[in-house]
């Protein structure tokens, strides 16, 4: 075979064995919702969550400074309880976001790294990073089932870059739950826009080699009204808005950075 026709078969093999790649980006937090997805779905209640965790606190206390027997038996129940109703919450989270996967047929599921966790993120307690640890290999477990890869990725400016243009500035955080990109002018919940960073960093990470669309299988970020791939090619879902457009689909220039 000479050396062009051996070049083109392997350019014809590389694509036909290449895999469609989706991902799905998901974005923790320590309160308002557990999880956010680059689909825009809001999971969870984590405000409920710590509420539940400080009330069992407070009673723990009170049950403790009595010192009895009988006391003790009763925090060692309320401790067991208090597991039972985290699971329970984690374990329907976890579900939420493996439907969302499914739906949007995504092959992927991604998180920020949760090493140091508590660090990295304000208000973040020993509990909060237990629930996130937990939560991800809850969704982990369940995803080999459905043939869905699970990975973590850099947490690095995930909540300081607009997934609308790629500006990247500490002050596009406005609040805690409010993302106003300082030159775009690109509106939408802080949670939600670092949900997609999230997404758009495992998508480089695993099409890294691949410089054109139409040089393999799809690879693309799941998005709330479409997929976006790493050209900056927006698809929109049959059932999309314009609303949905409009806060899905970057610039071309985007991709980049």
């Amino acid at each position: 075979m000479r050396r062009t026709e051996r070049d083109e078969h392997e350019r014809s093999t590389t694509a036909s064995n290449a895999k469609h790649r989706t991902v799905l980006g998901v974005d923790l937090n320590v309160d308002g919702s557990l999880a956010v997805t680059s689909t825009g779905e809001f999971i969870g209640n984590a405000d409920e969550m710590n509420h539940r965790r400080r009330e069992f606190e407070k009673t723990r206390g009170s049950m403790q400074q009595t010192g009895t027997r009988s006391a003790h038996l009763s925090i060692q129940s309320m401790d067991d309880r208090e597991h039972r109703w985290m699971r329970d919450e984690l374990h329907r989270a976890s579900n939420l976001i493996l439907d969302e996967a499914r739906d949007h047929g995504c092959t992927h599921v991604a998180f920020e790294n949760l090493t140091d966790i508590r660090d990295r993120m304000a208000g973040a307690k020993r509990f909060h990073a237990w629930a996130f640890r937990r939560l991800y290999e809850y969704v982990e477990y369940k995803a080999e089932m459905l043939d869905i890869e699970v990975k973590q990725v850099s947490p690095a400016y995930t909540s300081r870059r607009c997934s609308k243009c790629g500006f990247t500035h500490e002050k596009n955080r406005r609040s805690k739950h409010q993302f106003v990109c300082q030159k775009c002018d690109y509106e939408l919940n802080a949670d939600y826009n670092a949900s997609k960073n999230i997404a758009r960093k495992l998508l480089k990470r695993l099409c890294s080699g691949q410089t054109s669309s139409s040089g393999g299988a799809p690879c693309q970020c799941a998005l709330t009204s479409g997929t976006l791939n790493l050209n900056g090619e927006f698809i929109a879902s049959v059932d999309s808005t314009a609303e949905g457009e409009s806060t899905d689909k970057p610039t071309t220039s985007v991709v980049g950075h």
